[in-house]
């Protein structure tokens, strides 16, 4: 009997000992849990693996050098300079004009072609999107981007030097400039991919194909005197239009630009500050042919600095 006293006693207190420890581990596990996933809950990464992405994002777009020629007024492109050099009416105002501004130019000038190489400049570039996630890292992603660009570039005249010059009989003014203005937009189909990590900050790729479209919007001459001051201003777009000096225009209004295609790429990080809401800035990359004749026919890259605003569902 005393025996089994004391066995009982032992198993009593073996009993509450592994009770009591038994305790403690729930009490520490369910701590370690909570402090995983209110971790998990700050970095994002207890989004649900599918549902969609919705994206609105701005910044700066870089377009190529190539498309650009387009607007430099060379003969060989669509709409060039010898439109307006061509029509006598224009041709004689530009005459009368210049050697007004330049006394010492007393015989007609003429076209001398483009000054280097036209370039755009940096341009707003916005951008909508959505995102579908097919599981936690990767997703399908269609967006729309918008870009106004605006290139820019000079042109020379020739004319007779004066009477008397020693060196070349040629003189030259290379103070005239053209200015292009357009409208971009842009399609991408990609597929995405998102890296896991264990902070906030999760790198991400994307690849895909891209659908354009360009509107030429405006192409136009500008005739300036030696202090810079703007004296002429003629439009190069073609229009099919009759441009005589009192007489009414009712030709045709031709549409300048088309569809085209390529392919496109980002990088960037994803900080998700939560589950709903994350900031991705990223690096945005383009080879495409666009809709400008005389350009269409060759990948020209692109490229964009965008800052998105992520709202997860």
């Amino acid at each position: 009997m005393a025996m089994m006293k004391k066995i009982l006693v032992l198993a009593l207190i073996l009993l509450i000992g592994a009770t009591s420890f038994s305790q403690e581990w729930k009490k520490n596990h369910h701590r370690e849990s909570y402090e995983k996933n209110n971790k998990s809950r700050n970095s994002g990464d207890d989004i649900e693996d599918q549902g969609f992405n919705f994206i609105i994002a701005g910044g700066c777009y870089f377009g190529s050098k190539y498309n650009a020629q387009y607007y430099n007024g060379s003969l060989e492109n669509e709409n060039n300079l010898g439109y307006i050099f061509g029509n006598k009416y224009w041709y004689d105002e530009i005459n009368r004009t210049v050697q007004n501004y330049y006394p010492y130019i007393s015989d007609s000038v003429c076209l001398g072609g483009p000054l280097g190489n036209m370039s755009y400049k940096v341009s707003v570039f916005i951008q909508l999107g959505v995102k579908y996630r097919l599981t936690k890292n990767w997703g399908i992603q269609l967006t729309y981007s918008y870009a106004h660009l605006i290139a820019n570039g000079g042109f020379r005249l020739l004319y007779n030097a004066p009477a008397g010059n020693i060196g070349n009989r040629t003189g030259m003014l290379d103070n005239q400039y053209m200015v292009g203005r357009e409208d971009r937009s842009m399609f991408d189909l990609s597929a995405c991919y998102v890296f896991t990590t264990k902070s906030i900050v999760k790198p991400y790729i994307e690849a895909g194909l891209q659908f354009n479209f360009v509107r030429v919007k405006k192409m136009e001459a500008y005739f300036y005197d030696d202090n810079k001051n703007k004296i002429l201003t003629f439009d190069v777009l073609n229009n099919y239009q009759q441009n005589v000096p009192g007489v009414q225009s009712d030709g045709m209004k031709v549409r300048y630009g088309g569809p085209g295609f390529g392919f496109s790429a980002c990088a960037g990080l994803k900080i998700a500050f939560n589950k709903v809401v994350s900031i991705d800035p990223n690096f945005y990359f383009s080879a495409s042919k666009f809709g400008l004749e005389g350009y269409k026919d060759k990948f020209s890259c692109n490229f964009g600095v965008l800052i998105r605003f992520v709202f997860n569902s």
